[in-house]
């Protein structure tokens, strides 16, 4: 489809042009047919009136005859009651005439001879009519009764038919560009909206079934509109757990740490809206340090501050440095460089594996260290005092936090977990919660660290169902041998 001139135009000639074209030619046949028609018609009509009326002019004639012979003719001369004019004129003798054919129409008292008028130098003869009235009354007519106005009925047909096809015309084209210029305005609308102008809304007004299709377009325009920025806002938001996906798989670690006597395991899932938890392992000194830590925030801010948390936690214990002092320098660090309003908070266990003993500390985590006493049988939990990293300038978390030592005997284990197995849900939407978490925990005790996340994830799954998991699953599972 072109456009020429403001006019919407398909194959080379506009919609109201061809309008105009189809409803002039529509016209000028229907026009025509009933021209035809109204002139047969009304000749017919012409022509049996003027019969009619020579039948009559022959019949009163023939009556004349018998009232006037040419005797009282004569005798009305000589009483001076006819002029010698009129009495000539009376007793003139019609035209020269000779009959065609020999056939003769009779209807009722009337005979019809078919003649041609003969005369001095006529070249061309005049067809004429000879009517006899019961043998009396003769009339001499000529052929065409209708004295020429068979000829101006035909010239007022057409001319009435010419002008009411230009008026049609007229009226057609008009009407044409009053429907046409609606959706002249509506293609132009289109046309805006298909260049990626989603803001642009119609221009036109009044009713009926243009308008309607105007609030159509219009909606469409809104929909389209919304859906690209739903699509800008995934396309957003894909990169970002991109970008946080990678940072978060930058913070987790390689493998294990190996130590005699000991057993390491380590578990992290992916939720579907990644964040910044982490676990990690450090070896310094001859201990081997377990750090869990869940990060405030989701997507690409708490992956970045998962990250910074990360960095300044493994250059700090790398100095081998008591835990208490490491993490009150830590949380200076962290509450100076993060946004106000985000923390992170930890779990970490210090373990001497010659004295089978685990320093433990707490920066606000919410998961308790879950150990299991293998000579007791019994699952313990462990939640020394402290609030999250970079809640707290300093003051506040240096007075709260608090180092715990755990003895760790043989065949013990303990667990270190963010707060992503309590809270995955079912289809229905209840939470797994910390309870049934500890009893997964205690059922799974007896087995190795690598066995043990097996089972925990199982149950975790199988209460899940379809439901995805709300939050990344964090877990890290140190065991001493039997």
């Amino acid at each position: 489809m072109s456009r020429e001139r403001g006019r919407i135009s398909g194959g080379g000639m506009s919609i109201a042009a061809r309008f105009s074209l189809l409803m002039t030619l529509s016209l000028l046949v229907v026009m025509t047919a009933a021209g035809f028609f109204l002139l047969d018609k009304s000749r017919a009509a012409l022509r049996q009136a003027n019969t009619n009326y020579a039948d009559e002019a022959a019949r009163l004639m023939s009556e004349e005859e018998r009232a006037h012979s040419p005797r009282e003719t004569l005798k009305a001369v000589e009483d001076g009651n006819l002029s010698i004019d009129a009495a000539l004129q009376e007793l003139r003798q019609p035209r020269t005439y000779q009959q065609k054919g020999a056939s003769a129409l009779v209807r009722g008292r009337i005979t019809r001879f078919d003649v041609v008028f003969i005369g001095e130098g006529d070249d061309d003869p005049e067809d004429g009519i000879l009517i006899q009235y019961d043998e009396r009354g003769n009339l001499l007519t000529p052929a065409d009764l209708t004295g020429g106005q068979a000829d101006s009925l035909f010239g007022l047909i057409l001319l009435s038919t010419a002008l009411v096809i230009l008026v049609g015309a007229g009226v057609a084209f008009k009407v044409a560009l009053g429907v046409t210029k609606p959706i002249e305005q509506l293609v132009d609308d289109v046309r805006t909206i298909s260049r990626g102008n989603l803001h642009h809304r119609t221009r036109v007004k009044g009713g009926g079934e243009v308008y309607h299709l105007a609030r159509q377009i219009d909606r469409m325009a809104q929909s389209l509109e919304e859906a690209q920025e739903v699509e800008v806002e995934l396309g957003v938001r894909e990169r970002e757990r991109a970008v946080a996906r990678e940072v978060r798989e930058a913070l987790l670690p390689q493998s294990c740490p190996e130590v005699p006597g000991y057993e390491i395991g380590d578990l992290h899932v992916d939720a579907a809206e990644p964040g910044g938890d982490f676990h990690d392992f450090i070896e310094v000194g001859g201990r081997v340090l377990l750090l869990v830590c869940e990060v405030s925030g989701k997507g690409v801010p708490g992956a970045l501050v998962g990250a910074t948390a990360r960095a300044y936690l493994r250059n700090e214990l790398a100095r081998g440095e008591d835990l208490l002092s490491t993490f009150k320098k830590v949380n200076r660090e962290i509450a100076r460089d993060v946004r106000r309003g985000m923390y992170v908070t930890a779990m970490c266990v210090s373990l001497d594996p010659e004295a089978g003993v685990a320093e433990v500390i707490c920066a606000g985590h919410k998961l308790p260290l879950i150990r299991f006493d293998a000579q007791g049988g019994q699952v313990r939990l462990i939640q020394p005092e402290g609030i999250a990293l970079g809640f707290d300038k300093g003051p506040v978390f240096d007075h709260r936090v608090e180092l715990v030592r755990v003895p760790v005997g043989p065949g013990d284990r303990l667990v270190l977990a963010n707060t992503g197995p309590v809270q995955v849900v079912d289809t229905e939407g209840n939470e797994f919660g910390e309870k049934a978490f500890y009893r997964v925990v205690a059922r799974n005790a007896k087995r190795s660290p690598e066995s043990m996340l097996n089972g925990i994830l199982m149950a975790l799954e199988e209460h899940a169902g379809d439901a995805e998991f709300p939050a990344d699953i964090s877990l890290a599972i140190l065991a001493r041998n039997a």
